[in-house]
């Protein structure tokens, strides 16, 4: 199992075996060797939610079956998983379930439940994890960088985006004025259908639309779109992110995920999105972007 996975199944399963008192992050984060940032982060990403939310609604959620089939005093239940005081569990509740504990005991509703994080669920590759994160809607937006035209197979064996995304944020992207996200990466990925030599990749910033390009750079507006996001996060640094890296999460987004998802590709392109600010030789996170519609 990735060290990655590993720690995520490790803190799942910790919380799990604490659900009946209140634990800290720094205890999760010892129990699973790793650290407490890049484990909230992780573990925000697998549950959705931030982590420690997502403690507090599994303790809800497991004290429900206790609430509906036992006369015990709402004292004694938010007691029992962890709540110091009754007025807590009250107020955690109505925040989860839009509803007083003695209401939903009394009456008959459905409420949506926070379950266990299940590995199993999530695209596990050799050197991280990779979770579908839902859709967004992004306005048009600018991006200027260092256009770059190579085959997916050049790619493949040269690394040629890796090592022209690194020249660009380590010794280019400086020179670009007004950069919105300056710590944030972006390769935008275009392409022509039937001739791979045709594709282009952006290594870029994004900036605001009143932005003189730099002379040898390109500028490009890219529209408004809906968009399904993937979020990788791996062990490496992603200074060290390679298309052997990213491979298998193409392969399940174009061979599994689009075709059974009700949508098709919008548009000729794709990019990714880097926060370097967030990594370390052992963490990265990347979010893929891929524009869809529903069909014609």
């Amino acid at each position: 199992m990735d060290k990655l996975v590993s720690s995520i199944y490790r803190a799942t399963e910790f919380i799990e075996s604490n659900l009946s008192r209140k634990i800290a992050l720094d205890e999760i984060a010892d129990a699973c060797y790793i650290s407490k940032y890049h484990l909230h982060r992780a573990m925000s990403a697998a549950a959705r939610r931030p982590l420690m939310d997502y403690v507090r609604a599994r303790r809800l959620a497991s004290s429900l079956d206790m609430l509906l089939h036992s006369n015990y005093p709402i004292l004694h239940i938010a007691q029992e998983y962890g709540f110091e005081y009754e007025q807590s569990y009250i107020r955690a509740f109505v925040s989860e379930y839009g509803m007083t504990p003695s209401k939903f005991r009394k009456g008959c509703f459905t409420v949506n439940l926070t379950e266990k994080i299940n590995i199993a669920e999530f695209i596990q590759l050799d050197n991280g994890i990779v979770f579908e994160t839902g859709f967004v809607l992004k306005p048009a937006f600018y991006l200027v960088g260092s256009r770059h035209y190579f085959s997916p197979e050049t790619n493949w064996h040269e690394h040629t985006a890796n090592r022209t995304g690194n020249e660009f944020f380590y010794h280019v992207k400086d020179k670009i004025p007004n950069a919105l996200h300056p710590d944030t990466y972006i390769g935008l990925t275009r392409w022509v259908e039937g001739d791979a030599y045709s594709n282009s990749y952006l290594p870029s910033v994004e900036v605001s639309a009143a932005t003189q390009v730099p002379v040898g750079m390109s500028g490009e507006r890219v529209g408004t779109h809906k968009y399904a996001v993937f979020q990788y996060i791996g062990d490496i640094h992603p200074n060290q992110l390679t298309y052997q890296h990213l491979s298998m999460i193409w392969s399940y987004i174009n061979e599994e995920w689009l075709p059974n998802s009700g949508y098709v590709r919008a548009d000729s392109f794709f990019f990714e999105s880097i926060d370097v600010s967030v990594a370390n030789d052992h963490y990265c996170e990347v979010k893929l972007y891929v524009p869809i519609a529903a069909p014609a």
